[in-house]
């Protein structure tokens, strides 16, 4: 059996993990200086530094995780944290900082380095069950042309493609996975990993292109499923109910007739936003929002999903805003306060949400079925469930735990037939203990 889905499942059953929503706060500095035009004193922008900091969801107070400030600037292309060493990592132009959660200090920044010449490793995104950080690599490609007018020769950007890998945070250097290519362009719309099928998910404008994490081919590439000027953006996967929610957002126009052009035109008229879901297979998505919930996320913003109350959380300008996985509806909705006196929240990430979880897809070149081994002694069915769960066991059974994805026991059964209908529709694991001191878990779907 795979060591590593024991140790990890038996720290996530183990600990109660509260959630903490990490990001960098910014804060701008000003010089009192003498304007003779309009004869005053005005003030002039000197400097702005960074904090690691955290903001409280439902109340919006941002607070400073270090009295340590950083006169860096930071890319605004991706972020991510590693839960289990307490790390948060962002980009500073073509270096990788490590930011420690407990202290909010700055512990280490490694140039970006690798396999091609590139300096770049965005789009990036920490993989709970196998721990390990994958992103994008844009490789550009340029051609020499002759300019009379400087008389000599320049470089053109010619083409741009995208290759896939991981990177080592405390050095800097990526890995290549696989060979293939991507001409999709990523968006700042989101990315997301599903950790149970190893799957790494960007938006590439209309498209969601799915990579395998294991050769770096493709996994799917779909059709986002909207109407002409809709974006589906602000990604966030759930480990709760295993779906991929975003914010959909869809422009209207009116059309016009215009005295000066002597025509009709098209006018933008008005915009809705919708707390959705997209099935990453057809691309089809679903709103969740029954209407317009009139509040769109700041793309550098961030969004997480609380899975406790199954909740999706989003930056709106300065507020903080919730919304209900299961109406669509906001539950809350929070100006964000800076009591040290910084002016923006971004690049928000939660230790919440996937905490402790393991891959169920495996990596079919290596021919190991570990969750056929893991799962040769207990079978479960039907699986999906909607009722009543059953247990098959080669061995005596002394009792069953029914855990959900946080690690809370939600039922304690000693038989081998278990009423599940009260519990919500999602992802949980059945902890088989035998009469000869075995433990063997098991995933299974209610829906």
């Amino acid at each position: 059996m795979n060591k590593f889905f024991y140790l990890t499942f038996a720290f996530f059953i183990s600990s109660a993990v509260l959630g903490q929503h990490i990001g960098i706060v910014r804060k701008n500095y000003f010089s009192i200086v003498f304007d003779p035009t309009i004869n005053a004193n005005i003030e002039q922008l000197d400097s702005s530094t960074i904090r690691l900091g955290t903001v409280n969801p439902l109340s919006g107070v941002v607070s400073n995780l270090s009295e340590n400030e950083y006169p860096l600037a930071i890319n605004l292309t991706s972020a991510t944290i590693n839960p289990y060493s307490n790390h948060y990592y962002i980009g500073s132009g073509l270096n990788l900082l490590t930011f420690d959660i407990s202290s909010g200090n700055l512990i280490n920044s490694a140039p970006i380095s690798g396999e091609i010449p590139s300096a770049y490793f965005q789009n990036y995104r920490f993989n709970p069950s196998d721990t390990t950080i994958y992103g994008m690599i844009p490789q550009n490609f340029y051609s020499v042309y002759f300019d009379s007018l400087v008389m000599s020769n320049i470089e053109v950007l010619d083409s741009t493609q995208i290759r896939f890998g991981s990177i080592n945070p405390s050095s800097g250097v990526f890995t290549l996975i696989g060979n293939t290519s991507y001409n999709n362009i990523y968006t700042l719309a989101g990315n997301s990993i599903d950790p149970f099928q190893m799957v790494y998910y960007y938006s590439a404008v209309n498209k969601l292109i799915g990579i395998d994490l294991y050769n770096g081919a493709p996994f799917s590439v779909v059709n986002i499923q909207l109407p002409v000027g809709g974006i589906f953006e602000n990604i966030a996967y759930s480990c709760a109910d295993t779906s991929i929610y975003g914010l959909t957002r869809q422009s209207y126009v009116s059309t016009v007739y215009d005295e000066i052009l002597m025509e009709y035109v098209q006018i933008y008229d008005s915009t809705t936003f919708r707390l959705s879901k997209i099935d990453p297979n057809t691309g089809v998505v679903t709103f969740i929002s029954p209407y317009n919930i009139q509040a769109g996320g700041n793309l550098t913003g961030g969004a997480f999903i609380d899975p406790a109350t199954m909740t999706y959380f989003f930056n709106h300008g300065n507020k903080i805003v919730g919304v209900s996985m299961i109406t669509g509806l906001i539950t809350s909705s929070v100006i964000k306060s800076y009591p040290s006196g910084e002016i923006a929240f971004d690049m928000m990430r939660s230790t919440q949400n996937c905490y402790g979880v393991s891959r169920m897809r495996n990596n079919s070149a290596l021919e190991i079925d570990e969750l056929s081994t893991m799962n040769s002694e207990v079978i479960l069915y039907p699986n999906p469930v909607q009722s009543e769960l059953n247990i098959k066991s080669k061995k005596a059974i002394q009792s069953t735990s029914i855990i959900d994805l946080r690690g809370s026991v939600l039922i304690e059964s000693y038989t081998n037939t278990i009423t599940v209908n009260q519990l919500p529709n999602g992802v949980y694991f059945a902890k088989v203990k035998t009469t000869d001191g075995g433990i063997i878990v098991c995933k299974f779907i209610k829906n």
